[in-house]
């Protein structure tokens, strides 16, 4: 698949001009339907879920996790990879989904320091890969399961596609919900549906404060950088004016 772990292996995460034309294909559509969907009636999930009683893993590789996003020299990478993991939270809930807990937690506060990442010591064509490359290096260090390893590199590694289906039974939970979190985040797309008073909570804990302005900076940078990667293209495709229309009203 496009934008897997295994992809980036053979591609290095350089778009060929057919896998161009095939990504904008499957995402285009349902992107837009997503997109729009903002503008109608909230379907606010019945399922309840207090902010209060999530409790974050405390495991050494957890912490270490925490630590290199605190140590990552950007405000709005930093509120926005916690912002991402409690959304993931709220879109599991909303459909009943189990998941991992600390996959979810390592690959939602580590998906985007590959953007941080000076070029020289990129050793690839897209910032998701180096992302998944440091989540990899650090679960290595802490002895973590290798199919655990591989589901959190997936998961950093396909966040990036701008739509994935979640009746793929080749996706884990993970994969789709850090997808959808993070694009909940960024664009807004799903965001009506979490419970307003969760929704609030999480934002005075992680205020935006200024991140449309600052993502798309760097959405610029990781294109210029990298010209063949799913960000120059999904910049092309309009990504950064449907930031500016989020809704989060920055």
């Amino acid at each position: 698949m496009i934008g897997s772990r295994q992809w980036m292996n053979l591609s290095q995460g350089k778009l060929t001009a057919k896998e161009k034309l095939k990504m904008i294909q499957q995402v285009l559509m349902p992107v837009s339907i997503a997109y729009a969907q903002r503008f109608l009636k909230a379907q606010v999930s019945e399922r309840r879920i207090d902010f209060s009683q999530i409790k974050i893993p405390d495991s050494a590789v957890v912490i270490e996790a925490i630590e290199q996003l605190e140590h990552c020299g950007s405000a709005a990478i930093i509120q926005h990879s916690w912002r991402s993991y409690f959304w993931a939270i709220a879109i599991a809930r909303s459909k009943a989904w189990h998941f991992d807990d600390e996959s979810l937690i390592i690959a939602s506060l580590m998906h985007d320091l590959g953007l941080l990442t000076p070029e020289t010591a990129q050793p690839c064509h897209c910032f998701s890969y180096a992302s998944a490359l440091k989540a990899e290096q650090l679960c290595q260090r802490h002895d973590i399961a290798q199919a655990k390893i591989d589901q959190i590199a997936d998961a950093i590694c396909l966040h990036m596609n701008g739509h994935l289906d979640e009746n793929d039974q080749g996706l884990s939970n993970e994969v789709i919900l850090l997808q959808q979190a993070t694009a909940c985040d960024v664009v807004g797309t799903g965001f009506k549906n979490i419970a307003p008073q969760y929704a609030q909570q999480v934002l005075n804990k992680y205020p935006r404060a200024g991140f449309n302005r600052a993502f798309k900076s760097y959405l610029k940078q990781e294109a210029q950088r990298h010209p063949q990667s799913r960000s120059a293209l999904l910049r092309q495709l309009g990504l950064p004016l449907m930031i500016q229309n989020n809704g989060f009203g920055e």
